[in-house]
């Protein structure tokens, strides 16, 4: 069995990417990266292509390469790295994130740091011991990316029970009165999809933080309330 070629990928990638397309991308993320201008789907259609002729089926394997991608500079090989952790997350251990962890710190953008969150939430979703403890440390992180990622990462535990829920709220009141917009967007953004499934303590939390509760946090949280809480919290807001 043949191992994934990253070098033939990223050949790929020069050949169907565009200048335009590459500037564009590099001036909406505001990112040091280099682009080679192709599409995230042309990426995923890359992944595919590689997962049907060059399974991978060890650990070990799946870290060598996707740690490789992070050798370029290129978004959309890192980004290849970080869709083959996803695929192949039920390869991963806990210590792994702390693999994770150094490549959030890397990355220094939410289209690579979101993604990741996929791989992450499946270790979360084990309910493993040592991975709180992990969590815990990255919540109050000096890197506001792993703040930001210590949120996402409950998002798919919390749409299935609420055993994650007191950790979500312990970080999440850690976090109200950060001036950070992609951490306050995080907040937010739990809190919409668990609004969807269990709308009380959402109201409650966004209630009892309206003093300092951010605009980007606020305006997430309450977009699928229902009424009466929605216009409630929203009067409230408005007259604070």
């Amino acid at each position: 069995m043949t191992e994934i070629d990253l070098g033939q990928i990223a050949f790929r990638f020069g050949l169907d990417g565009t200048v335009i397309r590459a500037a564009n991308q590099k001036s909406y993320l505001k990112s040091d990266l280099d682009f080679f201008g192709v599409s995230v789907p042309v990426v995923r259609a890359a992944l595919k292509r590689a997962m049907a002729e060059s399974p991978i089926t060890e650990r070990a394997e799946l870290l060598r390469k996707s740690l490789q991608c992070f050798e370029w500079n290129h978004f959309e090989m890192q980004l290849f790295g970080v869709l083959l952790l996803d695929k192949y997350s039920h390869l991963l251990v806990p210590d792994d994130l702390n693999i994770i962890a150094d490549l959030i710190r890397r990355c220094n953008t939410w289209a690579l740091v979101d993604p990741l969150s996929k791989p992450g939430s499946v270790l979360v979703d084990r309910g493993l011991p040592e991975v709180g403890v992990i969590l815990d440390s990255w919540s109050v992180d000096d890197n506001f990316w792993l703040r930001r990622f210590s949120l996402l990462v409950l998002m798919s535990g919390l749409r299935r029970d609420d055993s994650q829920w007191g950790r979500f709220v312990t970080y999440a009141d850690s976090m109200i009165e950060e001036k950070e917009f992609f951490v306050r967007k995080a907040i937010g953004w739990v809190l919409r999809d668990l609004s969807r499934i269990r709308p009380d303590p959402v109201a409650a939390f966004v209630r009892r933080h309206m003093p300092v509760i951010s605009g980007t946090t606020f305006r997430e949280a309450v977009k699928y309330l229902p009424e009466p809480e929605q216009s409630e919290l929203r009067a409230a807001y408005k007259a604070r």
